[in-house]
């Protein structure tokens, strides 16, 4: 029977960002919401794919958003945990974002909490519509109100003043331009004194060219709330929602504004609870909780899947910049709201490498070294050393810490510490089943520090270290670990022990061994195959039924210059193209069909070591090497480096300086042959 390795949960750091964009999370906050997070993007290495720009101030759900002169203009919202309202956690903030530099955020004047409202730009001005007010504070019993209220800013003399009111109290809903007209559609009304919900059936209408109109009502075929709406010059669309029975809708509605006819479009082809929707170029685009964007014309009998996000959300919102580029900002997705603004080019070519460079507080005490993992949106991190030294390997180096940064809101909080103080663990995580394996790696015993067997499975439910996990035959560091087909395997490695006499102290281990994890509590096996030479501190990586191994160390410090492929259904190794200039303690990473190499070190002339600031790629198709950067935004020393939703993620915590962590999200493009071999990089940054 497995053991679980746990303590009583530790308080979180008391560490928070001195700008106020990034704070540690509430240890045990809910993260729970309706949707699995969405599959990884792997499918179409030329689909456009958002590109992280900046971020918001503060990020939230269910508020207003619009556009104008260059602006995404932001009101509202809510912070709070989801379908818990309260009076604390609703936004009176009024903000807005430049399109050309989302770094640069503007505060405007506004002094209401309100959440789902939704605001127009027209003309200069900046219309309010609607909301929802939380009348009650965290610990009262909920009390929430819909609001009729409809107010306008004045851009120019920064002041609000009073429109005709709505007919009813209106929240949950969305609005759209057209032309001159504001267009209302779907939402309900509560009232908290009645303890009533009245769902709306129709669609109002307000002509900011002749507003002694007031608003005017056109029936609806419908009743949903939670749902997106654009216009298409007349024609209103609405998409999705929930309906008054309490069931998501994947419905399209299409109304004539000059006759008040509706027709169905195709439905939407995501889950569309909460989607967000936009016009650009005559064409709607929408985006919900799986991450995928799609667009639709009027008439046509199909939406097209056009791009994805890095960032999966819904409750979100979409602006459309004067060159028809998407931005998506704010939304949930996981129970964790994104703080990314995200820029998507439909027109991208995806030839041109794109970095996003963020350098971000931590209260991380591990310099290098940790076990690592992506799980759920959530890069986890545990063990690892806390010195920038090359042989600092005394007891108190030794860290057990574990730490979790969300990389969609990039806070931080604890999960359970390591079962000992160790660095150089290995990981995997197990197609099959998302389970998380731990293995192997090196730590202080109290009198030496030396390699370790051990294996564990950490299970993110009871937030546990479980031991049912296979230990190796005989300690291993710097090896190779992988999973394939529901079976671990374990290549190469030293197995190191000063209490050996001198000359044997360091085993380079060449044997190749595995074990089922879908039969249970195998342990690891000796098959009769080994490496065809030893090889340790390697880049290792499974891509298409094979496991790439790529440079490192053999006996003697003496560089490998070689790389090898094994074929996990012959189990035969052979030989494949090398980099021009051989690393050790490299990264490889599989994405798109390519493997990727970056961070470590490089011979020197003269017989040393320098680090190898370059990335680049390895096509199977030709065997061939290119450069994709050559030069990576962050040191290669002891850099991490992994897949994340069709993207590189760089991650280094190898300062000197304490509390700062570098966090890179490279989108490599997709290469094509070159004089040069070199991709052309854009690199945007921020230091938080």
């Amino acid at each position: 029977m497995s053991r679980m390795f746990r303590m009583s949960r530790p308080h979180l750091t008391p560490f928070v960002a001195s700008c106020g964009l990034l704070a540690l999370a509430t240890a045990g906050e809910a993260r729970g919401q309706h949707f699995e997070m969405p599959e990884s993007i792997s499918n179409d290495a030329s689909m456009p794919v958002g590109q992280p720009m900046g971020l918001l101030p503060r990020p939230t759900t269910s508020f207003g958003a619009a556009t104008g002169d260059g602006w995404i203009y932001v009101l509202g919202g809510y912070t709070g945990p989801p379908h818990d309202y309260f009076r604390e956690a609703q936004c009176s903030d009024f903000l807005r974002i430049n399109m050309l530099d989302p770094s640069h955020v503007e505060y405007l004047p506004h002094d209401e909490k309100i959440q789902s409202c939704s605001i127009e730009t027209h003309d200069g001005r900046v219309f309010r519509i609607g909301g929802m007010i939380a009348r009650n504070s965290r610990d009262e019993a909920q009390a929430l109100d819909s609001i009729d209220d409809v107010r306008v800013f004045d851009c120019d003399s920064k002041s609000w003043y009073p429109l005709p009111r709505l007919p009813h109290r209106r929240s949950s809903h969305d609005s759209t331009m057209a032309g001159s007209r504001i267009v209302v559609a779907g939402g309900w009304g509560m009232d908290q004194e009645a303890d009533t919900q009245t769902w709306h059936e129709d669609v109002l209408v307000l002509d900011l060219e002749n507003l002694d109109e007031g608003w005017k009502s056109m029936p609806a075929p419908f009743k949903r709330r939670a749902l997106a709406t654009t216009a298409v010059d007349d024609q209103l669309v609405t998409i999705g929602g929930i309906t008054a029975d309490r069931k998501m809708s994947d419905a399209v509605d299409v109304m004539d504004l000059r006759t008040g006819r509706w027709t169905s479009g195709p439905a939407y082809p995501g889950v569309a609870f909460g989607v967000a929707a936009e016009t650009r170029d005559g064409r709607v685009v929408a985006s919900g909780a799986d991450g995928k964007v799609f667009d639709w014309a009027p008439g046509e009998p199909a939406w097209r899947h056009v791009g994805n996000l890095t960032f999966p959300r819904f409750f979100h919102q979409i602006a459309v910049t004067p060159d028809d580029d998407l931005m998506f900002v704010g939304g949930i997705s996981r129970g964790v709201r994104p703080a990314h603004v995200e820029h998507l080019d439909l027109e991208d070519d995806r030839v041109t490498t794109k970095v996003r460079h963020l350098t971000i507080p931590t209260p991380i005490a591990s310099k290098n070294r940790q076990g690592m993992f992506v799980h759920d949106g959530w890069l986890h991190l545990f063990g690892g050393n806390n010195s920038t030294g090359q042989h600092d390997f005394e007891a108190e180096n030794f860290l057990e810490e574990s730490y979790r940064l969300s990389l969609a809101n990039l806070e931080w909080e604890t999960f359970e510490p390591y079962p000992h103080r160790r660095q150089t663990i290995k990981t995997a995580t197990a197609g099959s089943n998302g389970a998380m394996y731990a293995l192997g790696g090196f730590g202080h015993d109290g009198e030496v520090a030396r390699t370790w067997t051990e294996g564990y499975r950490y299970d993110p439910e009871e937030d546990a270290w479980m031991d049912d996990a296979p230990s190796l035959p005989v300690p291993r560091s710097q090896f190779g670990f992988a999973e394939h087909d529901g079976t671990l395997w374990v290549f190469g490695g030293l197995d190191y022990d000063p209490r050996r006499p001198k000359e044997d102290r360091f085993r380079h281990v060449t044997e190749v061994v595995s074990a089922s994890i879908d039969r249970g509590d195998e342990e690891f096996a000796y098959e009769g195959v080994n490496l065809t030479g030893p090889r340790r501190a390697f880049g290792g990586a499974v891509l298409d039924g094979s496991y790439y191994l790529v440079n490192g160390m053999r006996e003697n410090f003496q560089i490998v210059d070689s790389a090898e492929r094994f074929d996990f259904e012959t189990g035969r190794f052979t030989e494949i193209a090398a980099p021009n200039r051989p690393r050790l303690s490299g990264q490889l990473i599989p994405l798109n069909g390519r493997l990727y190499f970056a961070g470590g070190s490089s011979p020197t002339a003269d017989g040393g070591f320098e680090p190898n600031p370059s990335l680049e790629v390895y096509d199977p198709a030709t065997d061939r090497w290119s450069t994709v950067m050559e030069t990576i935004p962050v040191t290669p020393t002891h850099l991490r480096m992994m897949p994340y939703r069709g993207r590189i993620l760089l991650f280094s915590s190898h300062v000197d300086e304490g509390g700062k962590v570098d966090l890179v999200f490279v989108d490599p493009g997709t290469p094509r042959p070159a004089a040069t071999g070199v991709v052309a990089t854009e690199i945007a940054g921020d230091e938080e």
